[in-house]
């Protein structure tokens, strides 16, 4: 019969095993440290680029503005005012014609109440090349007024209406009466962006 009897002081360790297993530890560890360094090195690398354009494009703005304000400065000479006047006034007559009056008198026409009608309609551009519209409106009631300036609240086309004035006039073919309404709208022709009515123009 033979026996195995360790006579070690220490417990018995696979010692082999146990370097194998800490030296996959420390090789992972390793891997994982270089693949954040290099995550991060890549990150900073892209913020320093982004700051980088970021203040490229905050010269080119500075530098465009100067420029404009130059430009402003020379248009406002004394002895450029009437050059100045006359580039406004063809910019408007410009925009005037690229109105298609079939197509306002077609969007007027969809959201017009019934038994109300146009009377005379006066574009006018603003000064920030917005179509201003000045329409009078005539109707057999007091709230066909009210009714087309909130179906043009609605509309894709016009853009802060507000009746200006109200008149009743008598018809004396009907012993009746007839509705004037004042109404100023902006308006957007389709395929055009749209824009809002500034503080300014309280609208």
């Amino acid at each position: 019969m033979r026996l195995n009897i360790n006579l070690a002081s220490q417990k018995y360790e696979d010692v082999r095993q146990f370097y194998t297993r800490w030296t996959a530890a420390i090789a992972f560890t390793a891997v994982l440290t270089l693949f954040l360094i290099v995550l991060a090195w890549i990150n900073f690398s892209s913020s320093s680029s982004s700051g980088q354009r970021i203040k490229e494009l905050q010269a080119k703005i500075a530098t465009l503005q100067q420029e404009r304000a130059a430009a402003e400065t020379v248009t406002n000479l004394p002895e450029n005012h009437d050059v100045t006047a006359q580039k406004n006034y063809w910019n408007k007559q410009i925009n005037r014609r690229q109105l298609s009056w079939t197509q306002l008198f077609n969007d007027l026409q969809r959201i017009m109440p019934a038994r109300a009608f146009l009377s005379s309609v006066h574009p006018e551009m603003t000064l920030d090349n917005r179509l201003k519209l000045t329409l009078t409106i005539k109707g057999d009631t007091h709230g066909n007024g009210l009714e087309l300036v909130q179906k043009m609240e609605k509309s894709e086309r016009f853009r802060g209406p507000k009746i200006t004035s109200e008149l009743v006039e008598k018809d004396q073919r009907s012993a009746g009466q007839t509705y004037k309404f004042d109404i100023i709208t902006y308006y957007t022709p389709a395929g055009q962006t749209q824009t809002r009515p500034s503080a300014k123009e309280g609208l």
